[in-house]
């Protein structure tokens, strides 16, 4: 498994982007942790499904940003447009 620092890069904004709207809508800091937790638990779902072979997830700054923004949903998604596609 080959991930390049401009993904992981784009993960993390995504993950940012997230916890920026949140905190300047006073998004209360429980709300704040599980969004950030929902978003790692995102990014480490991706990652073991390509890890283990499970299926085949093109790793690009588009599918790490929507599972960065969304977390788990939008590593749903990515799944689902692979399984499409």
């Amino acid at each position: 498994m080959n991930i390049s620092w401009e993904t992981v890069l784009a993960y993390v904004a995504g993950a940012v982007i997230v916890a920026i709207v949140a905190y300047v809508t006073h998004v209360k800091a429980r709300g704040v942790t599980k969004i950030v937790i929902n978003s790692l638990a995102g990014g480490v779902f991706i990652m073991g499904l390509s890890a283990f072979n499970i299926i085949v997830l093109p790793f690009n700054i588009f599918n790490a940003l929507l599972v960065g923004a969304l977390g788990l949903p939008g590593a749903a998604v990515v799944v689902a447009a692979a399984i499409m596609l």
